[in-house]
């Protein structure tokens, strides 16, 4: 007897204990199931579309018009129903953990008469939502005008819009929200839509919510836009005792503040909350964020939606136009964000400077069209002008206000005139030549001549086309080639970038050379070479530069030793001139042999090196050697001399001692095995 009891006993425990377990298995999840009816007879519907969103997934409804989403997570889903010759109706329905939340929906037949039709005739809010949607159709074939009435009478619900215009088969959302402060129990109403002739009603439904809360928001929502900088909402409290303590946490935006961020509410009051944004920190584009309100274990979301517009605004390059002793210059304009439409004034006063062009409409700025930016190029006139500083204030007007742009110009006294042994050489048959001035403006020379075409065909000039086929050397070893030479003939002007100028048979006509950016120390251009088209190119040699003294034709002025250990190669010491930090050898070399030799500084360490009398040594870098129309550094291998020209030469010295004096060993190599040795040269500074 006493065995069964005890039998009895633990079965009744381990009955209990079970029960416990059950009752702690905790349910996470909740369900959707309804069903679809006709809107016209309340009929179920089958083949039937349903979608749930988020997720998409979706369901087909049977003869008992039944449809069911199980195991979703709690939150709001929207219901889409949806099946041909019926207009697609969506419910909003919110899922709570362990219920089955019905999501009955109806569908409406589309009218196969009239224009007027609704994407659905009901829409039940239910307890929780504030928000609703439905559309008006145009199913017929000419457009028409719609209203709503009914709604000023109902002071529970907002709809917007109220009225608007549909084209045929298109369709307008009407959004319908509900002031939930004023929902105290079930309520209704109907809407009526009216288009032309016709009219449509619209059922709405709401209940009243369950509250748990402690509070409540005015809005969700704070929209903006690119115009408000400060908005409003209101935290009420709508627990049943006491007061309510909140805070504002997730104010993760530097263009956003939020004021007060924590407070005390008394019960059934309301606290106003100041949200500000300040665009002057905001990126340009649209923006959104969430802010919290924190209460009694709770969290409310207002969503934060604001944008910053681009302003549009003129950039120019560049900012000061300074030509100096140039004949010309560019500017670019770019309008950002926008079309600009510009005029230039502020320079007319000033007869030297002229544009291309003085007004216009900019495009808007696209860094991948290059058409989008506006090119002016502003060319000088320094005729009659007198030696001097010029300078004015271009004005750019626009819409957007004046953008001013400081221009200077130089004018620089002018040495004219031919001087030295100039001597000049046609190799091509077809081609004369005469040499007519040669004059320079600061650190450009310009040298003039006419050209005549003897042939029977068009000969092109050229500066370009080849790294040899246009170039030139002055007296301190300096080539000037690419963009620091310029041809002109007659009225066309090529750069070295361009290929040709066309010289027609039989005509003569004036040319013009320009050299950019010479040496200040240049007084002589030993060798200028112009290709042409004939196998044959332009040499002008020994050309002096205004009125500067050619050094190199001048008897030296020095003093030094030089020693040639090659017997076909002859050396005449002519200069030692000192530059800041560097010093130039001039010298003329004769190949008295019978092929080409070649001159180097470069391809070994001892091949090519310099002594002076502070003890420092010169070599690799520190060397330059240019012979006639080759310039090496001491990286490169050779320069060529052919057999029986005479020309001359130069050596430069970098980096040299501000101390010495005095190179005492200078040492050339040629491939006759023979060396060139300047000893005890004086540097005459």
């Amino acid at each position: 007897m006493k065995t069964k009891f005890i039998t009895c006993l633990c079965m009744f425990f381990s009955i209990l204990m079970l029960g416990a377990c059950a009752k702690d298995e905790e349910t996470f999840t909740g369900n959707i199931i309804g069903k679809v009816t006709d809107s016209t007879n309340g009929e179920v519907m089958s083949g039937v579309t349903v979608t749930i969103i988020p997720g998409g997934t979706s369901r087909t409804t049977g003869s008992d018009g039944h449809f069911e989403f199980r195991d979703l997570e709690p939150k709001q889903y929207e219901i889409q129903a949806h099946k041909d010759g019926y207009s697609t109706n969506y419910k909003v329905v919110t899922v709570t953990i362990g219920y089955d939340t019905p999501g009955d929906i109806q569908l409406t037949p589309i009218a196969k008469e009239g224009q007027l039709a609704l994407s659905t005739n009901t829409l039940n809010f239910g307890s929780l939502n504030t928000s609703m949607a439905f559309s008006i159709i145009n199913n017929g074939n000419k457009a028409f005008n719609w209203n709503i009435t009914g709604h000023d009478k109902v002071d529970w619900l907002s709809i917007t819009p109220t009225s608007g215009s549909l084209q045929a088969g298109k369709s307008n959302a009407v959004t319908v929200t509900l002031n939930r402060d004023r929902i105290t129990e079930y309520m209704e109403a109907t809407i009526i839509i009216n288009a032309d002739n016709e009219s449509m009603p619209l059922k709405i439904t709401a209940e009243a919510e369950s509250k748990t809360s402690k509070i409540s928001l005015s809005s969700g929502t704070l929209n903006f836009g690119a115009e408000y900088s400060s908005l409003t909402f209101d935290i009420k409290n709508i627990g049943n005792a006491g007061d309510v303590d909140w805070t504002i946490s997730g104010i993760n935006e530097q263009w956003l503040t939020v004021t007060p961020t924590a407070g005390t509410t008394a019960m059934g009051k309301s606290s106003a909350v100041i949200v500000n944004v300040d665009r002057t920190l905001m990126p340009e584009g649209k923006h959104n964020t969430t802010i919290l309100v924190n209460a009694e274990g709770e969290s409310l979301k207002v969503t934060v939606n604001a944008e910053k517009n681009a302003g549009r605004y003129l950039e120019v390059f560049p900012s000061a136009l300074t030509i100096g002793t140039n004949d010309n210059a560019t500017l670019s304009i770019m309008s950002h964000n926008g079309n600009t439409a510009y005029k230039l004034t502020g320079y007319e006063a000033h007869g030297w400077a002229s544009f291309d062009k003085t007004e216009g409409v900019i495009s808007k700025f696209d860094a991948s069209d290059a058409n989008t930016i506006e090119t002016l190029t502003l060319s000088v006139d320094r005729t009659g002008l007198a030696a001097g500083e010029y300078s004015f204030t271009l004005v750019i007007q626009s819409d957007l206000g004046n953008h001013n742009v400081p221009v200077t110009m130089t004018v620089e006294e002018t040495q004219a005139g031919i001087s030295g042994n100039a001597e000049i050489i046609s190799c091509s048959d077809n081609l004369e030549f005469t040499l007519s001035d040669c004059k320079i403006s600061g650190t450009t020379a310009t040298i003039d001549l006419k050209v005549k075409n003897l042939g029977k065909s068009t000969i092109q000039l050229s500066l370009g086309g080849g790294y040899s086929w246009g170039y030139v050397y002055d007296d301190q070893g300096n080539k000037y080639y690419n963009n620091n030479l310029q041809v002109s003939l007659a009225n066309n002007s090529y750069t070295t970038n361009s290929s040709t100028t066309d010289i027609p048979a039989g005509v003569m006509t004036k040319a013009s050379i320009k050299i950019f950016n010479i040496s200040e120390l240049s007084s002589i251009f030993t060798h200028i070479n112009i290709h042409t088209n004939q196998d044959g190119p332009l040499l002008i040699k020994n050309l002096a530069i205004g009125n500067r003294t050619p050094n190199s034709l001048e008897s030296p002025k020095t003093t030094g030793n030089v020693r040639s250990c090659s017997d076909n190669l002859e050396f005449t010491l002519l200069d030692c001139k000192y530059g800041t930090t560097y010093t130039t050898l001039s010298f003329r070399v004769k190949n008295i042999g019978r092929s080409t030799i070649q001159l180097n500084l470069g391809g070994g360490y001892s091949w090519g090196y310099a002594y002076d009398d502070q003890g420092n040594k010169y070599s690799n870098n520190d060397l330059q050697i240019s012979l006639a129309n080759n310039s090496y550094t001491a990286n490169s291998s050779i320069t060529d001399i052919p057999a029986g020209v005479m020309t001359y030469g130069n050596i430069r010295l970098t980096n040299v001692d501000v101390e010495a004096s005095e190179f005492s060993n200078i040492t050339l190599s040629s491939n006759q095995d023979g060396e060139l040795v300047f000893t005890n040269v004086k540097i005459r500074k």
